[in-house]
């Protein structure tokens, strides 16, 4: 149990922090002006976005209305035919005719996906994922219409079109499109949807310049083909080297706790051999890359992500990219990706193709993995410089993937994981807890040496006698901090692994309700500062535990008496890790908790298999025999005579004086 003056100080910390906090909180007054500035100023900046936002859209309706208005008075046959077929040419130059197609939708339905088509700027304008679904028991999708745009800015004359503002002419396995066509495919078939722009040229031509987007959806894989096919453009565009590709996303919250999956969505990108990313934490950020070519470009979140990968030899020249955090809750965005991208190309070539993938899946390190892309690496498995990563891709996956394999639940394979890692552990552990209790044991003998050389300058002699002791008694001192050492990156590895692993989410163990996120027992009705806004129960079990483990501990630790600080820190400690874990995945915390109990058995074992008679017979054995000194403590008894020698010649200069 804990003493008294542990919870009488504790006890004390808070009451003084509850006094601080109360005479320094501001009054009424200044508590209703500063919230009525902050009101102020969160509105002015909601307005401003959402003034932003209306002017966006009644210009986009603006121009697509008229270009309706354009569209249907063009296909007349009188002179406002002529006047609006004018002003589709000034807008649209040679693929004027194109603008008249009509705006069409198709989906295609493989094992895997959900692909929904438009003509109108030949995109993906919804991508929804069969097997998933949010934590509100909705499908999965990546972006509704209207969440996603992306398109070519083509230079062709003196103007700039923008490809995603006309219509595409559809076309399934090189055939034209019908509206009432159900599109599916799977297994290890495909599927191809091209989407073609053509030029105002004799359609009987076959030099008719044609600009194509090529899907190629597949039966089982979460990565949908995508090439940009130019024929016969050469003397329409007059860009030479590069493309301009300018892509545009709204994330969409999925989970269940909307401030973690912010904190965890961002842009990565692969820089030549490298992983970078913008920042994440819900912070803006911007990015730009020249020089270096870029494999893929990833819009990431918690769970999901998608990403635009470059299959050809030569990768993006160019990108700028940047990340904006939704302020409201409009629609349930969570951050607004865009990424504008320059597309190695050859303008004198009649027939030029850029092939690219577009990705639309679950971060999982099994599927991802497969591509070799190195795209694994937008799971946060660790750092790689301390082992976190290592340890968790080489040992920690693999073993909770062949567990996985038994249908368990994630609450009893966790369980047994826990279990593993102790067994491996063992050992050491071992190693740490005897050498602990030994110590405890023969603490009396040290307190005999301490009161033997009580001075300073006896130091070290008084280490020298204590070494000696442990040498007779059979302790290695530094087997107690060893096994810690050790132990410790696995402890940090689970931190980065259970809340990165889509195998846990929206899994049920006991009271709670989803492994990837917290578990509540009680919300709260307000939110207090650094802990939450609920009760995690999980959480508040694994912080008795440290406390029970942290008493132990101190048991066998008699340095505590002398070291008060040191012991309330010990103590305060896992206070600490409750306000940091609160709202972590329940099944991180329910691994330290199970962690912890094994440990109190291990112990508790451990403790029972030592002798404390044995030790001391064996200590008293050992200092009747002369001990075997070995060469380093044949150097410090030589330093130790020297330093004796220097004092007692001081001692003698002083006498001299005197």
């Amino acid at each position: 149990m804990i003493d008294k003056k542990t919870i009488i100080g504790l006890v004390l910390i808070f009451c003084v922090f509850g006094v601080w906090m109360y005479i320094t909180q501001p009054s009424e007054e200044e508590r209703a002006k500063m919230k009525q500035k902050q009101d102020s100023a969160i509105a002015a900046q909601i307005k401003a976005e959402k003034e932003a936002e209306k002017a966006e859209q009644m210009s986009e309706q603006a121009n697509e209305n008229v270009s309706e208005e354009l569209i249907a008075m063009a296909k007349g046959d009188d002179s406002l035919a002529l006047a609006a077929q004018k002003q589709l040419s000034d807008q649209f130059g040679i693929f004027s005719e194109a603008a008249m197609n009509e705006n069409k939708s198709l989906r295609v339905e493989s094992d895997l996906l959900e692909v929904d088509f438009s003509s109108l700027g030949a995109n993906i304008e919804q991508v929804t994922l069969k097997e998933y679904k949010t934590y509100h028991q909705d499908s999965v999708k990546f972006f509704t219409k209207g969440g996603n745009s992306y398109g070519l800015n083509l230079s062709v004359g003196a103007r700039v079109l923008r490809t995603k503002d006309i219509n595409f002419e559809v076309f399934v396995n090189d055939k034209p499109y019908k509206s009432d066509q159900k599109l599916k495919v799977g297994g290890k078939d495909s599927l191809v949807v091209s989407m073609r722009l053509y030029t105002n040229q004799d359609t009987t031509s076959k030099d008719r310049g044609c600009l194509e987007y090529r899907y190629t959806i597949r039966g089982n894989d979460y990565r949908v083909g995508f090439e940009i096919v130019f024929n016969n453009l050469n003397n329409v565009i007059t860009d030479r080297n590069t493309l301009e590709f300018v892509w545009d996303s709204k994330l969409r919250m999925k989970e269940k706790d909307r401030s973690v999956e912010v904190k965890n969505s961002s842009i990565y990108y692969l820089l030549k051999d490298e992983v970078e990313y913008l920042k994440e934490n819900g912070a803006d950020d911007q990015k730009e890359e020249n020089g270096i070519p870029i494999k893929w470009i990833s819009f990431k979140q918690q769970f999901f992500s998608t990403a635009i990968i470059s299959e050809e030899a030569e990768n993006f020249t160019y990108a700028k990219m940047q990340t904006q955090t939704e302020r409201g809750e409009k629609d349930n965005y969570l951050r607004t990706m865009s990424a504008n991208i320059n597309l190695p190309f050859d303008g004198d070539k009649k027939h030029y193709e850029y092939g690219m993938d577009f990705f639309f899946g679950p971060n999982k390190y099994s599927v991802i993995s497969d591509y070799n892309m190195d795209m694994e690496q937008i799971i946060p498995l660790g750092w790689g410089f301390f082992l976190l990563h290592w340890i968790n891709r080489f040992v920690i996956l693999p073993v909770f993937n062949f567990l996985q394999q038994f249908g368990w639940n994630m609450g009893i394979i966790i369980l047994i994981l826990t279990i593993l890692v102790k067994l491996v552990l063992f050992p050491l552990a071992y190693k740490s807890y005897s050498s602990s209790a030994k110590m405890r044991i023969i603490a009396p003998e040290v307190q005999k040496i301490n009161e033997k050389y009580p001075k300073q300058e006896q130091a070290m002699q008084k280490q020298q006698a204590i070494m000696n002791l442990y040498k007779r008694a059979g302790i290695n001192p530094m087997s107690g901090c060893l096994p810690m050492l050790f132990q410790f990156p696995i402890l940090v590895a689970m931190f980065r692994f259970f809340p990165a692993s889509i195998e846990l989410r929206q899994q049920c163990f006991l009271w709670a309700d989803d492994l990837s996120s917290y578990d509540s027992i009680l919300n709260l009705p307000f939110n207090i500062p650094f802990y939450g806004s609920h009760v995690s129960l999980f959480c508040l079990l694994m912080t008795i535990a440290q406390l029970f483990y942290t008493r132990m501990t101190m048991k066998q630790q008699q340095q505590s008496n002398t070291m008060p600080g040191m012991k309330f820190m010990m103590y305060f400690m896992p206070i600490m890790m409750l306000f940091i874990l609160n709202s972590q995945s329940a099944a991180l915390n329910y691994y330290y908790l199970i962690s912890l109990c094994i440990t109190f058995i291990q112990m508790f074992i451990i403790q029972r298999t030592i002798n404390e008679q044995k030790v001391l017979k064996r200590l008293e054995a050992n200092s009747k025999k002369p001990l075997k000194k070995s060469k380093w403590q044949q150097r410090i008894e030589a330093l130790e005579k020297q330093n004796q020698a220097l004092i007692a010649e001081r001692q003698k200069q002083q006498n001299k004086r005197k």
